[in-house]
């Protein structure tokens, strides 16, 4: 006889997608459909520092006090206020295995990052999507809708990506700081997603001392080329952080992972200035992209939108064979729109010039 999973696993509305399957990217074309780090220096210096890694990292467990009085330095923080995990992605879960029991109301936005619902259906919680709506600007979703939201629904967490993904909106400081205040008064942990930390370089991490309900995640996937990895970190009061440590894994994540990461953090100058190069980059591709009369968004992120119209097939086919990138959304906020991943505004010329073909015709 098969044993029962737990209720809400065994939920069929809880589904993944088929681990056996998948299509294998072409190292031939430029990867910009996933949101990783483009840049080829900074994905030339982390695979400099994996190599220059002593092998004995290859065969012991992790010890991980170092790391954490070191990221606890970088983010200005005690490092008491740090748990490691598996990405942000980790330290999204720790927060639902910590805070989240069956029954209990979570918020989330829609579009947004796969696995918050995910991780609402796996935990048995009752989600609340608040979902952007089209505009003229893009994707909007108003903070006093998440503040009635907040007040009406009495969620026990509220997960808020700053930037969201795969809309690339951000809210106000003064929006996003009275957006906190409402979880607190509600008695919610509100968990901030600093995932794109610092392609948008404003953060909430010096508020866990006025706020103790707020927890913030960070990743090294992005703006430090480490996605392959798999590590990140969240931050909030010892309070909360004592909560993720209490059902985090025997090891956060592996030996490798923390090593690379220790010694990245002496590189943070060069992974800044990685941003700064894709950053410009962006800039490039959009500013090539307006001038073809093309509608685009210039979200926050290391990612951006440009929407091809009546040249959208066109453009698809042409190019197939140089890159890949999220060719459309189902989701009303985005209908219409492709997503390009940042790289440098070198690697963007092949592509730009494939696009400006095609339209010009």
């Amino acid at each position: 006889m098969i044993p029962l999973a737990r209720r809400s696993v065994g939920d069929p509305s809880l589904q993944r997608p088929d681990w056996t399957k998948g299509d294998v990217r072409d190292p031939a074309l430029l990867w910009l459909d996933k949101n990783e780090n483009r840049d080829p220096a900074q994905l030339a210096l982390v695979a400099r520092v994996v190599s220059e890694l002593a092998p004995v990292f290859l065969s012991t467990y992790p010890h991980s006090a170092q790391l954490y009085a070191k990221l606890g330095k970088m983010c200005g923080v005690d490092p008491h206020c740090v748990v490691i995990a598996a990405g942000s992605d980790g330290v999204i879960r720790s927060v639902f295995e910590a805070y989240v029991s069956p029954g209990d109301t979570v918020i989330i936005t829609a579009p947004s990052f796969a696995m918050y619902s995910v991780y609402s259906l796996m935990y048995g919680a009752r989600m609340v999507g608040l979902e952007y709506q089209p505009s003229d600007g893009g994707p909007m979703l108003r903070s006093a809708d998440v503040i009635a939201a907040i007040r009406r629904e009495l969620p026990r967490v509220v997960c808020l990506p700053n930037p969201d993904s795969p809309c690339g909106t951000v809210f106000p400081e003064d929006e996003l700081r009275s957006i906190i205040a409402s979880a607190g008064d509600v008695g919610a942990l509100i968990l901030i997603d600093e995932a794109y930390y610092p392609f948008h370089d404003k953060t909430v991490v010096p508020w866990i001392t006025e706020y103790p309900h707020l927890a913030v995640a960070r990743t090294a996937a992005k703006a430090w080329g480490m996605s392959g990895l798999r590590i990140g970190w969240g931050i909030s009061s010892p309070a909360v952080t004592a909560m993720m440590h209490k059902v985090r894994p025997m090891y956060e994540c592996s030996t490798i992972a923390m090593a690379a990461l220790e010694v990245m953090i002496d590189h943070e100058d060069t992974s800044r200035a990685s941003v700064a190069r894709l950053e410009a980059g962006k800039k490039v591709f959009l500013d090539a992209m307006e001038e073809l009369g093309l509608r685009v968004l210039r979200g926050k992120g290391n990612f951006m939108h440009v929407a091809f119209g009546a040249h959208a097939e066109a453009v698809h086919t042409r190019l197939s064979t140089l890159c890949y990138y999220r060719r459309d959304f189902k989701e009303p906020c985005l209908k219409g729109f492709s997503r390009f991943s940042s790289t440098t505004a070198e690697l963007f010329q092949p592509i730009i010039k494939a696009i400006s073909e095609v339209v010009r015709t």
